[in-house]
């Protein structure tokens, strides 16, 4: 288990070539849930250098582990994690992916923060419209300096918040290359570690190799998902999960890698540090 601040080091670092890992939702299976400390902590052992995660705000104002806008995945239900309370979602049953009751339960973002503590490098998605009482829970837990916020750079509000918290860092979602200025400004004013690309083909702007040059030039790294998680969902320009360990990592990460990669979010977190090592990367 790497230390979490050589990991944001690496980060920083432009001359630092390692090859950093993201864990989508950490590593889950059967009655292991996405989403929950678990499945972080498993993650972390098996190579991921830090962990993406989802969070919602329950009826009641509590900030609870949940990706999904509706509950019909994961609760067989209709209703919403705003339309609810804590007490009323630790009620139900939790299915996991086999569509089976599970044992474990959603998990608050205070159980988290407590067992994830210097342990690793959090990285918030999906949860942009609570990001005060996220953030007023990461100061509560001295947590602030371990954890980055995710948010897409073309929506207004985040981009407003991000400019006005110093102390915190941030990875912003950007496929519309017009919005090459919105970027340099909000480099200019906040920690900008890192710039997620979000490609569906190699011919997309971002992904060519003058936008590299241009956000290296910056000194922003560049982070892209390798997930296959549906036929509909493309990541990567296609250079995903799935072609990598049918075709192995050189037909997929190594595409990335190619590219400029810098972080690659992915499933398949240790598969994906074997191939790393192989590739001395």
């Amino acid at each position: 288990m790497e230390n979490w601040r050589e990991v944001l080091n690496k980060m920083w670092d432009m001359d630092n070539r390692e090859i950093l890992i993201a864990s989508h939702r950490g590593k889950f299976s059967s009655s292991v849930m996405e989403n929950t400390t678990l499945a972080f902590l498993l993650a972390i052992g098996e190579g991921a250098h830090m962990v993406e995660m989802d969070l919602a705000k329950t009826k009641d104002g509590r900030i609870v582990a949940h990706h999904d806008n509706d509950m019909t995945r994961l609760f067989h239900a209709a209703e919403t994690i705003e339309e609810k309370t804590l007490e009323e979602l630790e009620a139900m049953p939790l299915y996991n992916y086999l569509g089976e009751i599970c044992v474990e339960r959603l998990e608050t973002f205070d159980e988290i923060l407590d067992g994830l503590k210097d342990k690793t490098v959090l990285v918030l998605d999906k949860c942009w419209n609570c990001w005060d009482e996220v953030y007023e829970l990461l100061v509560k837990k001295d947590m602030v300096e371990q954890t980055i916020f995710k948010f897409y750079l073309r929506d207004e509000k985040p981009l407003i918040w991000a400019m006005e918290h110093k102390d915190c860092m941030f990875i912003p979602m950007w496929k519309e290359i017009e919005l090459l200025d919105r970027l340099a400004d909000l480099k200019t004013a906040a920690k900008v570690p890192a710039v997620e690309i979000t490609p569906k083909k190699v011919t997309d702007d971002v992904f060519r190799p003058e936008t590299f040059k241009w956000l290296k030039d910056r000194h922003m790294k560049v982070w892209c998902n390798s997930l296959s998680l549906a036929k509909r969902l493309v990541y990567g320009a296609g250079f995903d999960d799935l072609k990598s360990l049918y075709h192995g990592g050189d037909a997929g990460w190594g595409e990335l890698i190619k590219q400029g990669v810098d972080i690659i979010q992915t499933d398949w977190p240790y598969e994906l540090k074997c191939y790393l090592e192989t590739r001395k990367l």
